[in-house]
């Protein structure tokens, strides 16, 4: 009777064994691991238009030329912008030669280099990060357009009389493959005075409603009454010591950049120092992805979290877009959404 037990025991046993892999199988699944990132979307072709390329640039339009250059060229790296300006903040101790020195010895594009000798623009491009990396995506896609939007904007700046030769810098109207632009230089090629202005004054009345132009205030030192009349000017950079990465411009009429002494006439975007940001429009991620994607991989990691949206996903940082520090008076007011994708 015993060994009887057992053996209906083993059968009980074995036939009980099928039936719950099956029900197993057909049973409500464990939700999936947290941990399973989704791919990353498929860069899209849209362009941006004119209107909104020329929101994207209000705030830096009627900066100075060689400037501007560098701002536009650095945006195409945004990570490596916020590795130069959390740099620059953990080396404040660094003046004059010594910073030089310091600074040569990164591996940063020059573009990048070059803005820390202009540190509150840096800081700027990278507190601003989502406005940033929208710039860079723009001058990587369309750059002509982004310089067609600026000539733009410093026509109107001129004809609502806000935008005029100071003792800071020097406006000119110039025929460039017969077309006027115009250009604007500092007084003193070695000092570099970085100009703060609210849109809505220099431009005049903003035609487009849907997109409002970006605005991102200016230091608390800087009077009301001075912004209500148009451009107002910081503290002016010494650029003596750091010649070698200065001294390029605007191409206005091939409607690109150069960005130094040592390059040639034309920029090109390196993707080496994209440090594995994707990029967000098609034709440029034919272009540059395959190399962007073997360069910075290890780097990143610090800064970009696991999962690749730590620090580049900065709509999640408050105040980044409707209102900001009080220093700023006002923010990015009207700022809109320009499609970051990252």
């Amino acid at each position: 009777m015993l060994r009887c037990r057992r053996v209906l025991l083993a059968l009980m046993i074995i036939l009980a064994t099928p039936l719950a892999a099956v029900a197993q199988g057909t049973g409500t699944q464990a939700p999936p691991s947290t941990a399973a990132q989704p791919p990353a979307p498929a860069p899209e072709e849209t362009l941006l238009k004119p209107e909104q390329l020329e929101a994207l640039v209000a705030p830096i339009a009627l900066y100075p030329d060689a400037l501007l250059a560098n701002m536009l060229a650095a945006a195409t790296y945004p990570l490596e912008v916020v590795t130069a300006a959390r740099w620059v903040k953990d080396h404040k101790d660094l003046k004059g030669d010594q910073l030089k020195a310091e600074v040569d010895k990164q591996s940063w594009d020059d573009s990048v280099k070059a803005l820390t000798s202009t540190p509150s623009v840096l800081d700027m491009m990278n507190d601003k990060l989502d406005w940033t990396k929208s710039l860079g995506d723009a001058v990587l896609a369309q750059q002509p357009d982004v310089m067609d939007a600026i000539q733009r904007l410093r026509t109107k700046a001129q004809a609502n009389n806000k935008l005029v030769s100071t003792k800071e810098q020097k406006v000119t109207v110039q025929k460039v493959e017969n077309k006027q632009v115009i250009v604007i230089e500092p007084t003193d090629p070695n000092t570099m005075y970085v100009p703060y202005y609210e849109p809505a004054t220099v431009y005049g009345a903003w035609p487009y409603a849907a997109y409002p132009p970006y605005y991102f205030g200016y230091p608390s030192y800087i009077g009301a009454g001075v912004i209500a009349a148009g451009l107002a000017f910081g503290a002016g950079y010494a650029l003596g010591r750091w010649g070698n990465y200065w001294g390029g411009g605007c191409n206005w009429g091939n409607r690109n950049v150069y960005v130094n002494h040592r390059t040639t006439n034309v920029w090109q975007h390196n993707a080496a120092h994209r440090q594995g940001v994707r990029y967000n429009n098609a034709s440029v991620q034919q272009r540059f992805g395959n190399n962007n994607l073997r360069a910075g991989a290890s780097d990143r990691m610090d800064f970009r979290g696991k999962g690749g949206q730590q620090v580049l996903k900065p709509g999640d940082r408050a105040g980044d877009r409707g209102g900001d520090r009080a220093a700023d008076r006002g923010g990015d007011r009207g700022s809109k959404d320009f499609g970051v994708a990252l």
